[in-house]
């Protein structure tokens, strides 16, 4: 199941990253960045019928969903939010200031002295990398910190995938978020995947999420 992991992994480090991404630096023009798309909510899952067969299929997207997806995954999602939201709001600061000094040097380029456009010219250009170095560090950060409290809970999700399979007889699981157009399916009744979530978020709560060891936090 290592592949599943790794897959998972790229799709929860997406995730957070959307989620972060008010930290991008804006513009000289101090244009506003266009908003993440948001993600239709996924619906509860109630009764799922499990196939009985050797083949099914899995939405892994689905894993990360708020409401109906895998609870410990969604806790760990939150809490890398909850960590890096003072990151994301010192940059907000710095980006306002950033933009405030080159609205200023725009409104004024008609009527002030060289020098004091120069001024401002480099205050803004030295504000600006500044931004962009901590958004760097920031980036390195929320990978480390993802990485920490998501890959124990995929290589749980996937042994326990394997075992979900196993019990009921499915020698082999496609997960379809990954395999976009190159496979049709033509019978709904072989996804496992809401029935999988069920069953693992009843025999793994999101209290039971590992805790982050001390001095790792941002």
């Amino acid at each position: 199941m290592k592949a599943i992991g790794k897959t998972l992994f790229a799709a929860a480090l997406a995730a957070v990253a959307a989620a972060t991404a008010g930290a991008q630096t804006q513009p000289a023009a101090g244009r506003p960045a266009a908003p993440a798309a948001q993600q239709p909510a996924r619906p509860a899952a109630g009764p799922v019928n499990v196939p009985d067969g050797k083949i099914a299929i899995i939405d892994s997207d689905a894993f990360s969903d708020q409401k109906a997806g895998i609870q410990r995954l969604v806790a760990a999602f939150q809490t890398v939010e909850r960590e890096f939201k003072p990151r994301r709001d010192e940059l907000q600061t710095m980006r306002t200031k950033y933009d405030a000094l080159v609205k200023q040097a725009n409104d004024t380029k008609a009527v002030a002295d060289q020098k004091s456009l120069a001024a401002l010219a480099d205050q803004a250009e030295t504000l600006k990398n500044d931004i962009e170095r901590r958004q760097q560090d920031g980036q390195r950060a929320l990978e480390k910190r993802v990485q920490e409290l998501t890959s124990p809970i995929f290589e749980d999700v996937g042994k326990a995938l394997q075992a979900f399979a196993a019990t009921r007889g499915i020698t082999l699981v496609f997960d379809v978020s990954k395999t976009g157009n190159a496979m049709m399916v033509v019978n709904n009744a072989v996804d496992i995947t809401d029935a999988f979530i069920a069953d693992y978020n009843q025999r793994n709560p999101a209290s039971t999420a590992s805790a982050a060891p001390a001095g790792t936090r941002p």
